[in-house]
């Protein structure tokens, strides 16, 4: 389909040839030629969902050619183009068959732009990258022009100094200023560049690799397929200037200059004594502090460690905190990242690695960025895991009635706390509703049995004994305290009638408060015979239960889970790569972004300018992140890079 940019004499709008362009992709055409007359932003916005689009573009070119290019879109302009090609650009592959002038590829973030030419100034400025796709690439077969990659933050650009216009310099005047990420390969001499942002480094055989590789397609769609010989014969004819890392920065940066040391040995240098406005003040030249510090700062960062609950952590029901048993894995301490999860919950392998629907994992911040961490075979690989060493015993003992997943919980919740625990069980088997998954073929029977023979080893369980009113006033007398456990009941009572006559039921169900406590003060009930719920609900039910039991027998204020979860938008995955597909507990670990807990990557420290970061180490090998209030000025830089959610900026109140 061939659309006119000049029409009986008249040259149509930019605004109408992109709608006719648009309204021309939505009718189903997937290939158009333009005859431009200077219009700008051809071939820019076509959405993927048009699915694969080719413009080929003639004539006189105005700026902005594929301006915001999509994904899907090819544009081809046979011949020369104006300032800004592929300015933002978010997908496109744009071929120029001539040169481009300015800012080539300006902000762009995804695509690939060649050029059989050379390039204008300010090509491939500001960049950047985001890690879910492959990077930018922009490509010129000739030279580029004064202060190319400024800014940069991602992407590659290849520069390949055939016939340039600049023999003796093809990278132009003052490139790489304030380069902060990305990679340029070049071919040629070149005359200086920021060596404060960047560093000139030989090619290694990965990038020699990648170059060779790549290079055959881009001469491909110039038309300059015969120079492939030429520009791969030799890996040392490239060289390639790659950012500092913020860490290598602050590495290499020598003291800090005043103010008042630059304005005395620059500024004034260059503009004179009293600056720019000298002739105009008669007052004595002062500096005035306009960044503050301490208590005139209008936000400050507040270090947040731990005081969120990671997504996969607020979602379980039984409070099991996934991120630590990641951080265990990468201190590469596996045997006590499959142990932690008992603290929490005594049927790893059954539930969480078999009958859970894994609530964690539908919650889990990577999801965002590519999938969920597989939190479900730490379940299974946890079955054959040994006890914890349960606490120096206190004395209390606990009768614990039912022994399906909330009374196994809480017997062992309490166990491990160094309470005595008999649990008691109406059925020869313990496992309540887990026998009926087995039944149903839900469950391995022998993964149900090592969980069980787990717990039988560390309390006394008996089994074949139903409890009626009479033992459970005798076990009310005798114990510490008592906790209900006996699954679902009809609703005419049936096997609560043995606790009153009127403990206070209903609908089948035990009236308790928010602790699980009954109106009998020691005796608590969780599980299904509170309300109804999966499995793992019923274990944390169990542990929540016990808890709130042993804080009141050993005379301490209980106080239960109360920290929300982190906000997706408050990490920062842009640091996490996308895609892997890790072999080993370790390599998963790596995935796994700590979500409100620091990993003690020190990036906050390496971004503060005013180096008002500092890392301090406390007891028991643990650590902490400062802001020193006579340093920060509340730039918000920290709370900016840290990946897990960290660092917060609060009002200076």
């Amino acid at each position: 389909m061939k659309i006119q940019g000049n029409i009986d004499g008249k040259r149509v709008p930019s605004r109408i040839l992109e709608e006719t362009i648009q309204n021309a992709i939505k009718d189903g055409a997937k290939d158009l030629v333009v005859e431009a007359r200077g219009q700008h932003g051809i071939g820019g916005r076509i959405w993927p969902k048009y699915g694969p689009v080719r413009i080929t573009a003639s004539g006189p070119i105005g700026q902005r050619l594929g301006a915001m290019g999509m994904p899907g879109t090819e544009i081809i302009a046979d011949g020369g183009a104006s300032d800004d090609v592929g300015w933002l650009n978010c997908g496109a592959t744009i071929t120029v068959l001539g040169d481009v002038t300015n800012g080539a590829h300006n902000a762009g973030a995804q695509g690939i732009l060649y050029v059989q030419g050379g390039g204008g100034a300010r090509c491939d400025t500001m960049t950047k990258q985001n890690p879910r796709f492959e990077p930018l690439q922009s490509w010129y077969f000739r030279d580029v022009g004064d202060s190319f990659a400024e800014f940069k933050a991602g992407g590659i650009a290849v520069v390949c100094g055939v016939n340039p216009r600049h023999p003796d310099n093809i990278l132009g005047y003052r490139p790489c200023v304030g380069m902060v990420g990305g990679t340029i390969y070049f071919r040629g001499p070149i005359k200086g560049y920021s060596d404060k942002d960047v560093q000139l480094l030989d090619l290694t055989e990965q990038d020699w690799q990648w170059l060779t590789a790549n290079i055959k397609p881009y001469l491909a769609a110039i038309k300059r397929a015969d120079h492939l010989t030429e520009l791969t014969k030799a890996r040392d004819d490239w060289r390639k200037l790659v950012a500092y890392t913020p860490a290598e920065k602050k590495a290499r940066t020598a003291k800090r200059m005043s103010t008042k040391e630059f304005r005395r040995k620059f500024w004034e240098k260059e503009v004179g004594k009293g600056g720019i406005f000298a002739d105009m003040v008669e007052e004595t030249f002062t500096l005035t502090p306009y960044v503050a510090t301490g208590e005139n700062r209008l936000q400050k960062p507040v270090w947040l460690n731990e005081e969120k609950l990671a997504p996969c952590v607020a979602a379980c029901p039984s409070g099991i905190p996934s991120h630590k048993r990641y951080q265990l894995l990468r201190d590469g301490k596996e045997a006590e990242a499959l142990r932690l999860v008992l603290e929490y919950s005594p049927l790893p392998a059954s539930i969480c690695g078999e009958l859970c629907p894994n609530l964690c994992m539908k919650a889990c911040s990577r999801k965002l960025l590519d999938r969920p961490l597989d939190i479900k075979k730490l379940g299974k690989l946890s079955g054959e895991v040994a006890p914890p060493e349960p606490c120096h015993a206190t004395g209390r003992t606990v009768a614990v009635i039912g022994g399906g997943p909330a009374g196994l919980a809480a017997a062992w919740q309490l166990t491990l706390l160094g309470h005595a625990v008999t649990l008691y069980e109406a059925k020869e088997q313990l496992g309540g509703r887990l026998l009926d998954a087995v039944a149903g073929g839900k469950l391995d029977r022998a993964i149900l049995d090592r969980d069980l023979k787990r717990i039988t080893g560390l309390l006394a369980c008996k089994t074949g004994v139903a409890v009626d009113r009479e033992l459970l006033a005798a076990l009310c007398k005798e114990h510490d305290g008592v906790i209900i456990a006996c699954g679902a009941q009809d609703k005419e009572g049936g096997g609560l009638a043995f606790l009153t006559a009127g403990i206070n039921h209903a609908g089948g169900k035990i009236k308790v408060n928010g602790l699980g406590q009954t109106d009998e003060l020691k005796v608590f009930a969780v599980g299904d015979v509170v309300g109804r719920g999966l499995a793992t609900h019923a274990v944390g039910s169990g542990r929540k239960g016990a808890d709130a039991l042993s804080s009141l027998m050993m005379g301490h204020e209980y106080k239960p889970e109360k920290r929300e979860a982190i906000a997706y938008a408050q990490l920062n995955l842009v640091y996490f790569e996308a895609g892997q597909t890790p072999d080993s507990l370790a390599g998963e670990a790596q995935r796994c972004v700590s979500c409100g807990t620091c990993r003690d990557c020190h990036l906050c420290e390496s971004a503060c300018y005013h180096q008002a970061i500092s890392r301090r180490a406390t007891a028991n090998g643990e650590f902490e992140y400062l802001a020193d209030e006579r340093k920060c000025i509340g730039c918000g830089f920290c709370a900016g890079i840290c990946p897990c959610g960290v660092w917060e900026m609060r009002d200076n109140a």
